[in-house]
């Protein structure tokens, strides 16, 4: 393997978990009380990266592009209503 090789490798992983970390984000967010707006800026960063290195560097973005699409669709799902308990009232 070459620099170049490496480096876009290198790319790949990074920002493939920075794809899974906002994957989790957006769970949390769904399933509990995350930050939302937190969930929905990270998942576009891993589209905006991964969409850059799919059309600008190599083939390979196409894998953090969809870990983003699926954390973005994941954080603007609507949150599952928590019961409401005596000591919130």
């Amino acid at each position: 393997m070459d620099e170049q090789e490496l480096m876009i490798t290198f790319s790949v992983l990074s920002f493939s978990v920075l794809g899974l970390g906002a994957i989790v984000l957006s769970l949390v967010t769904l399933l509990g009380r995350g930050n939302r707006s937190f969930a929905i800026i990270t998942a576009a960063a891993t589209i905006f990266l991964g969409a850059f290195m799919w059309i600008v560097l190599a083939p390979q973005g196409l894998l953090p592009t969809l870990l983003g699409v699926i954390a973005l669709v994941l954080s603007v799902l609507p949150q599952k209503p928590r019961p409401s308990t005596a000591e919130e009232d």
